[in-house]
């Protein structure tokens, strides 16, 4: 009995002793942690971001784990930091990052950051999300970065960082986004690049000082869906290891100094959407490849020879082709009328020897052979007799035919006005008068969305689901011979013409009851409103607007250069421009277009809207293609401005004003955005070598690219216009400088605007 007491009384204080050590452990623990979680709290507090009297917010009443953009685990435990587009202005230094090593994300991006990239960064063993994008920080990128191997994405673009690229970056094996884009880096690309095998986007443009071969250990790369190294210094040939890359869907290599062939031929790049190698040194002939899927091809400003192949034909899905400035020889293939999805075709500046195969709506009714590599059947000798007999039977037929067609399309010309005629194509199904009148009940003015010169506009949704607009021409201006030769001369031109930034003619319908035009519907309606409505002019960012300034003069230089005869517009103002979806610029409104007639003497009356009309054609009633240059510029400057040009003037009232306001109010708030956007003397070449503070910030390398971006301005000006352009006055006063420090070509316009820049990079806006 006294023996099993004491086991009971041993037994009891064991129990005790291990639960008092693991209460003391746990305690430890618990101590430890709260220690640990104390630091991160310090350390926050230290870099002086956080706090009732900064940016951010920061109650140091509160747990920091509430802070702005802090975010921790149920431990309380920093795992992330996440502060966006908040100017903090400070050294990214004063985070110590040896004080959260559980952080899992630190996205940094628009803060206006300095100083360089901390040693210390590659303590951050958990880290899994770095993103650094867009402050303004020195220094190189250090190579401690390699001790980050959880690393998933990492994004250090417009950094202003510079060195070489660490050959440790290809330790992170879990890496599947990598931009180094827009920063000074020089040196060239690591071969260690290639151990980066998960790696889906690889972004290393716009570093001008990069230099050497492309690495051909890219090759590796099996999941890589994004290439982009344009705008670098790179030097020698394609490899051909990058043609094993199945899952790529973009290459870009343009703006470098790549020669060699292009050598596809043996490429397996099944994926492949758009395919850009333009402006390079690259020789040989354009390759056969596999394009079932390739949509954008550039291959512009290299010095490729040879024909087109014929195979180009047979990529089925290609939207824009720009073979530009080559010495492409011989004949346009024919099959390239199959191509019903181009919306963009380039080929100045070679020696073709032919002109583009017709084309016709609709596209389904053209019949496009297939190449195909089988012997000629022997029968085909034997049967050659019968094939002719039944050629010239059928030859007969087509002759009576098209007699019996053009007799009665003259008595249709008699009575047109009097009967219903309704052309409709690029539809799924036929479109009958009726169906187009019932979905806007019968031209409700509840669908109507804005009136024109000669008509009204209504947006109109289709039994097959699709949205169009519809121009219907007014009562009384139908039944006016000139407005009914407007309303048939835009159907006629539309009917036409094809190009990505002009609106789509759907078909048009001459009724007894009225007349109208079906156009592809643009969700956003007219530039001249977009730019009105302070909502629309702030998502109308810089980016935007230089788009649609592009696009209007590559639908004007369509117009002038690829149509036979060229087609003036005569009335091009922001009215008539129309924004889609996306913001981007289409020419629209054809009533007043003209046909130029080389053996007439294209006099007319002035046709347009006042404010957009050259002032010669007052007089001289001669319309040329310059009709439409001048009343581009004119828009150009609203687009920049926000306002026409003559209503900004009128609020002046002394040339000092003009120079001291150069933005309205509301158009420099929806740019607010633009850190650096210089209007004045300071953006001056002249300017920035006399201030010290400038010439400081112009170090050698900057001045190199100043030089060279004068340069390819000139080069432009000189061998690509035609006729070539002089500038007559170059000189520092007239060399305009960016927030980037980067040369842009300009010249004074008297009694307007001290300076203002309506072309960016003559040679990329063009």
């Amino acid at each position: 009995m006294a023996s099993v007491s004491c086991m009971i009384i041993y037994t009891l204080l064991l129990v005790s002793v291990c639960f008092a050590v693991a209460k003391n452990t746990t305690n430890s623990s618990s101590s430890s942690s709260s220690l640990e979680s104390q630091s991160e709290r310090e350390a926050l507090v230290r870099t002086g971001w956080w706090g009732n009297q900064s940016l951010l917010y920061g109650d140091s009443d509160q747990p920091h784990c509430s802070w702005t953009g802090i975010g921790c685990s149920e431990a309380g435990r920093v795992v992330s930091i996440k502060i966006l587009e908040y100017s903090i202005e400070d050294e990214l230094g004063k985070l110590n990052f040896s004080s959260f090593p559980y952080l899992q994300t630190l996205h940094l991006s628009y803060c206006r950051l300095t100083g360089s990239i901390p040693y210390q960064i590659g303590m951050l063993s958990k880290l899994n999300y770095l993103s650094l994008h867009r402050n303004n920080l020195s220094g190189t990128l250090p190579s401690s970065v390699g001790n980050l191997t959880q690393l998933q994405t990492l994004d250090l673009s417009d950094c202003k960082l510079n060195g070489s690229i660490p050959y440790q970056i290809g330790m992170l094996s879990k890496l599947k986004y990598l931009s180094l884009s827009g920063n000074d880096l020089s040196g060239t690309l690591p071969s260690s690049l290639g151990n980066l095998t998960y790696l889906e986007y690889l972004y290393v443009s716009s570093n001008y000082l990069i230099t050497g071969f492309i690495p051909s250990e890219l090759g590796n790369l099996t999941n890589l869906s994004i290439l982009d190294l344009s705008k670098n210094n790179l030097t020698g040939t394609i490899p051909s290891a990058l043609g094993s890359l199945t899952k790529l869907q973009l290459m870009d290599l343009r703006f470098n100094q790549l020669s060699g062939s292009l050598d596809l031929h043996d490429a397996n790049l099944t994926h492949l959407q758009t395919l850009d190698v333009s402006y390079n040194s690259l020789t040989g002939s354009i390759p056969i490849f596999k394009c079932s899927g390739l949509q954008y091809l550039y291959l512009s400003h290299n010095l490729l020879s040879g024909n087109i192949p014929k195979e180009l034909g047979n990529c089925s899905s290609l939207v824009e082709l720009n073979l530009l400035s080559n010495n492409l020889s011989g004949s346009i293939p024919n099959n390239f009328r199959c191509l019903v999805h181009l919306t963009y075709l380039e080929l100045h500046n070679n020696h073709l020897s032919h002109t583009l195969p017709a084309t016709s709506y609709p596209y389904k009714d053209h019949t496009c052979e297939v190449t195909s590599h089988r012997r000629k059947s022997a029968f085909l000798v034997r049967y050659i007799v019968l094939f002719v007999t039944i050629g010239l039977f059928l030859m007969i037929l087509a002759f009576v035919f098209v007699c019996r067609k053009k007799r009665k399309e003259n008595q249709e010309k008699m009575l047109v006005r009097n009967g219903d005629i309704c052309s409709v194509w690029n539809f799924d199904g036929n479109l009958a008068y009726e169906d187009i009148i019932r979905s806007t009940n019968n031209f409700d003015i509840r669908y109507c969305i804005g009136t024109g010169g000669y008509g009204s506009v209504y947006e109109a949704r289709l039994q097959n689901g699709k949205t169009v607009a519809l121009k219907k021409l007014h009562r009384l201006e139908a039944e006016d011979p000139n407005f009914d030769k407007c309303f048939k001369n835009e159907a006629h031109i539309l009917s036409n013409i094809r190009h990505k930034n002009i609106v789509k003619l759907y078909g048009f319908c001459l009724h007894n009851r009225c007349m109208f035009l079906i156009y592809e519907y643009m969700e956003k309606g007219s530039l001249f409103c977009a730019l009105r409505d302070d909502a629309h002019a702030v998502e109308l960012d810089w980016s935007k607007r230089v788009n649609i300034v592009k696009g209007i003069a590559h639908a004007l230089s369509y117009l002038h250069n690829d149509c036979s005869p060229p087609i003036v517009h005569r009335d091009i103002s922001s009215n008539n421009i129309l924004l889609n979806s996306h913001l981007e610029g289409f020419v629209a409104d054809f009533g007043a277009s003209r046909l130029l007639d080389p053996d007439l003497s294209n006099q007319t009356m002035v046709a347009g809207t006042y404010g957009y009309i050259a002032p010669e054609l007052a007089y001289t009633m001669v319309v040329t293609e310059k009709c439409d240059v001048y009343s581009f510029g004119v828009v150009a400057l609203e687009i920049m401005m926000g306002s026409h040009p003559g209503d900004l003037l009128s609020s002046f009232t002394a040339p000092q004003s003009i120079q001291n306001r150069m933005l309205s109010d509301s158009i420099y708030s929806s740019l607010r955005h633009i850190k650096h956007f210089w209007l004045h003397c300071g953006n001056r070449l002249f300017c920035a070598l006399r201030d010290d503070t400038h010439a400081i910030e112009l170090d050698w390398s900057k001045r190199v690219d100043i030089i060279k971006g004068i340069a390819h301005a000139l080069s432009y000006m000189h061998h690509d216009c035609t006729p070539p352009i002089v500038h007559r006055d170059i000189s520092s006063n007239n060399i305009l400088l960016n927030s980037k420090m980067e040369a842009l070509v300009a010249r004074k316009i008297p009694n307007l605007f001290l300076n203002f820049l309506i072309v960016q990079n003559l040679h990329t806006l063009w």
